[in-house]
């Protein structure tokens, strides 16, 4: 499934990301990619979780509209045509038997002309849990846009994890916690290495699911950049491991 940290400031808005593209079920790598989109030109960036190729897709899909005519030079007209363009991506898959999974789960972050304010959100293709800004966790439906707090991680690292990489999960965050953005958002997407997907399958273990490079993706209202800061030695073919190469960048490690 990836991993994905998106975190909100004032002023912009980051999302992490690893580069796994694997084997459903074996955990073999079976390409590096990037999972980010950026639209510079409507004040936006997005990523996905779950099935290969999302993002590339719905980005795809928002150029096509803006190409006919669509309106789609603001945040807002993306955040308007996001949830519908997700569903109809869901049901061609299903239709079409496309991928091994036909779910999968976007984090959007940009700058609101209309509430002249950074936003973030998640669409995703099935009911989930999600924590608000009050901290409570609720069930939200699928194909609708919910708002994030300033902090989400996707998933949330195990509690070893977070403190391995010398981060604080959301979920014990405290009343003055603060926090870098990249580095943070970095951080936890290196925890997420560390940690197993489970199958479902009692007695087995589950497989390394971050893989391949991390990489960071920062809006200001009037800019954008991502880049690639670290790659994990993972070969194609082979079931990820995270005792291949280091799991954070040296300048990460030297600036706690």
């Amino acid at each position: 499934m990836s991993a994905l940290a998106i975190v909100r400031a004032d002023e912009s808005v980051t999302i992490a990301s690893d580069g796994a593209g694997y084997e459903t079920g074996t955990g073999r790598l079976m390409t590096v990619v990037s999972k980010v989109a950026l639209m510079p030109e409507c004040s936006c960036i997005f990523a996905n979780r779950g099935m290969g190729g999302a993002t590339a897709e719905i980005h795809a899909r928002l150029r096509h509209l803006a190409a006919c005519g669509a309106r789609m030079v603001e945040f807002d007209d993306v955040l308007d045509r996001f949830p519908n363009l997700a569903e109809q991506l869901h049901l061609e898959v299903l239709a079409n038997a496309e991928a091994s999974t036909a779910h999968f789960s976007f984090l959007i972050g940009g700058y609101s002309k209309r509430r002249q304010r950074m936003e973030s959100y998640t669409v995703r293709t099935r009911p989930f849990m999600a924590m608000g800004n009050s901290g409570a966790l609720s069930e939200q439906p699928p194909f609708t846009l919910i708002g994030l707090p300033m902090v989400h991680l996707a998933p949330s690292p195990q509690l070893s994890s977070a403190t391995q990489v010398g981060i604080t999960r959301p979920q014990e965050f405290g009343p003055e916690t603060e926090l870098e953005p990249e580095s943070y958002a970095l951080r936890a997407v290196a925890a997420c290495r560390l940690d197993r997907e489970t199958d479902g399958a009692e007695g087995t273990p589950g497989i390394h699911f971050v893989g391949g490079m991390l990489q960071v993706t920062t809006l200001h209202r009037d800019a954008a950049a991502s880049r690639i800061v670290h790659r994990w030695p993972d070969p194609l073919g082979e079931p990820i491991d995270p005792k291949r190469g280091d799991l954070l960048p040296a300048w990460i490690e030297e600036n706690p």
